[in-house]
């Protein structure tokens, strides 16, 4: 293990299973409102067991021989190295406890972070960490995140009063269905490959790693995939864009990703799939939701007014930081 002024740092071993178990129970009672988490974090038992399994690894701080602070990250992504979570006991020394993890995982991955992207989606309170990362060659992307609130009556005023286009023609929208996927993976990688969202997540630039993105949100890595709410443009009967839906969380729905391809853009058809799916949700879906929700670039204006003019509000923003491979 590695010192650092009163603070060492090394891997989870089951011998400090008992005493780390309420660190991490300290981070699942504040994942939703210090973290802005939407997924309810696992159970101890089940994260213990997934580190045995090798789906994440865990680095654990002590300050005189107590677990104080972890991080947890994983190469589930096979194109990017993910930090997931960056948690610390109590409110002092926090980025100097942080940097010290940092410089572990620097060194604990460093043939790894040779030919992968590092990403780490800064969420929450983990924004007062922000200057430092750059410090790691980290770059950042600012998101934000879209809501929809299903008791917001504003919101409510704003959906039913929009005024649906009619399609140009040789369009037509229809729902998800499987014969989709080949052609979808194009679309996919089409919208994708020379955006910011290519960047911290790398499988958008190759057609290898969007399909490997259209198969985890059509089988519900990402939430209960729906089909029956995701929107397929059509244009002379080919698929041109989406629209994906699913369910995150209890009564909460997301929209994975909405993209076309390139020379079908600006002509308001990604409007027009929101919309449909927002339909689809409300009318016919047979769910009782109390959200909906989304997140874009906050520099992608465009998005953003289209998300607005549907109702939806910007609830927070956080910073998206990736380390490109250097």
């Amino acid at each position: 293990m590695a010192e650092t002024l009163a603070y060492k740092v090394g891997k989870y071993s089951d011998d400090i299973k008992n005493i780390f178990k309420g660190v991490y129970n300290d981070f699942k009672n504040k994942a939703y409102s210090v973290y802005k988490f939407e997924l309810e974090p696992l159970e101890y038992d089940d994260f213990i067991a997934s580190l045995k399994e090798g789906l994440i690894d865990c680095l654990i701080l002590f300050e005189d021989e107590i677990p104080t602070a972890f991080m947890v990250y994983t190469t589930e992504i096979s194109e990017a190295l993910e930090l997931n979570i960056i948690h610390c006991l109590g409110d002092e020394h926090l980025n100097e406890k942080r940097r010290v993890l940092m410089d572990k995982f620097m060194e604990i991955n460093k043939d790894i972070i040779k030919d992968k992207v590092v990403t780490y989606p800064m969420l929450g309170s983990q924004e007062q960490f922000t200057p430092e990362i750059t410090n790691y060659g980290f770059k950042l992307v600012g998101l934000a995140v879209e809501r929809f609130i299903f008791t917001n009556l504003k919101s409510i005023e704003v959906y039913r009063n929009y005024k649906q286009k009619s399609l140009p023609e040789d369009y037509e929208i229809k729902t998800w269905d499987g014969k989709y996927c080949d052609e979808m993976v194009n679309v996919i990688n089409n919208a994708f490959k020379e955006t910011s969202d290519a960047l911290f997540d790398p499988r958008f630039a190759s057609i290898e790693g969007s399909k490997d993105i259209l198969n985890k949100i059509v089988t519900g890595v990402y939430g209960k995939f729906l089909p029956n709410a995701t929107s397929v443009l059509l244009y002379k009967k080919k698929p041109v864009g989406i629209c994906f839906a699913n369910i995150t969380a209890g009564r909460i729905a997301n929209i994975p990703l909405v993209g076309m391809l390139k020379e079908h853009c600006s002509k308001g058809l990604g409007e027009a799939l929101l919309y449909n799916t927002m339909k689809l949700l409300t009318e016919k879906s047979g769910l009782s939701l109390s959200e909906l929700n989304a997140s874009t670039e906050t520099d992608n204006y465009a998005a953003l007014k289209m998300y607005r003019r549907l109702g939806f509000k910007e609830d927070y923003y956080y910073t998206q930081a990736y380390r490109p491979v250097q």
